[in-house]
């Protein structure tokens, strides 16, 4: 791809949508041309923002100078979406989960590969500050194998939540509660860190919310395929919520990150620093709102790096459906009552 700047549109104009429109306008290779939405008033509140047009996604596929497209709508409609751009020949980058359901995220995946347009998955923490530091230390060999690793994303939200947008509350339209919303990011971290996962155990439930379907608790217990165990705790009704905290355990030492930030380190090496009290990072506990915008940037300018040599981002469709995986193993083995074995 040749162009001086990469066009993108937004579509949607939700909290993600502003995040992705915020991390964009830093970037020189790319230029934001436009938000897109069914809503045009909601799209047009959040394009004079930054400057640009508000389109319907009919009119934004017209337009040559948009070659990108970043999916920020709700999960179970990504598919919709998808179906439109890829078709026409437009890159895309779809937020996390990818969709509701494993079944519609082959056939986003597929969709995408049959057309010959480049998928990404939008998983920013894996460009967080510890996340690169920690990659660095393992692929250098320095921390040994994984052995143990445990998520915690013990967050807090009101019934308002729910009831203000109805489609978080059900599985169909959001693939599910605080395993999906909530802790997607810090399971995609996990496997990232621990591997391929080779046996799940699920237990789930609704305690604190009403008129919801998708569970606001949820603890998960993973065999990986290298001998590795870890572990998932994750809610929307742990008042007054906590910093998501992802602790990670090699043969040679252990670190402990919380809100992107590495609060606690130590190894057998001597060449890596000893941290005892780090300072914990942003993070969306109580506030959706409370997010790094960097690790955005990061992430868009490695998508757009991928556009120009035109080969799959680091975190590809491929990559994005592990996750996905992960959480339809944890909801069959909660109804069905048994350990799950993947792949599904």
């Amino acid at each position: 791809m040749s162009h001086k700047q990469i066009g993108f549109a937004i579509v949607g104009y939700g909290l993600a949508a502003k995040l992705h429109a915020q991390a964009l306008i830093q970037l020189d290779e790319a230029k934001l041309i436009a938000i897109v939405g069914r809503n045009i008033e909601k799209a047009t509140e959040l394009a004079k923002n930054f400057g640009v047009e508000a389109l319907s996604l009919d009119e934004a596929l017209k337009r040559e100078d948009i070659q990108a497209f970043i999916v920020t709508t709700p999960t179970g409609n990504h598919l919709e979406v998808v179906k439109e751009v890829a078709p026409r020949g437009k890159h895309l980058l779809v937020e996390k989960p990818l969709e509701s359901n494993l079944r519609r995220t082959d056939e986003l995946i597929r969709t995408c590969e049959e057309a010959g347009v480049i998928l990404g998955a939008v998983f920013q923490h894996r460009y967080d500050d510890a996340s690169l530091t920690l990659k660095e230390y393992k692929e250098r060999g320095v921390l040994g194998r994984a052995i143990m690793g445990s998520a915690y994303v013990k967050w807090y939200r009101p019934q308002e939540y729910y009831d203000a947008r109805s489609w978080r509350g059900r599985v169909e339209t959001s693939g599910g509660g605080a395993l999906a919303t909530q802790a997607s990011h810090s399971i995609d971290l996990l496997l990232w860190f621990l591997g391929e996962p080779k046996k799940v155990c699920g237990f789930m439930n609704t305690l604190a919310h009403t008129g919801i379907e998708v569970e606001d608790v949820a603890v998960v217990s993973i065999q990986f395929n290298n001998g590795a165990l870890g572990s998932i705790e994750a809610s929307t009704a742990t008042y007054p919520g906590f910093p998501e905290r992802l602790e990670l355990h090699f043969e040679q030492g252990s670190a402990i990150v919380e809100g992107g930030k590495i609060v606690y380190l130590d190894t057998l090496s001597k060449e890596i620093p000893v941290i005892e009290r780090g300072q914990s990072g942003l993070s969306g506990a109580s506030d959706p709102a409370a997010v790094d915008i960097q690790p955005f940037v990061r992430m868009l300018r490695d998508f757009v790096k991928a556009l120009r040599e035109g080969k799959n981002p680091p975190v590809d469709g491929r990559e994005g459906r592990k996750a996905v995986e992960l959480i339809e193993a944890a909801r069959r083995s909660t109804f069905e009552g048994k350990v799950v074995e993947l792949p599904l």
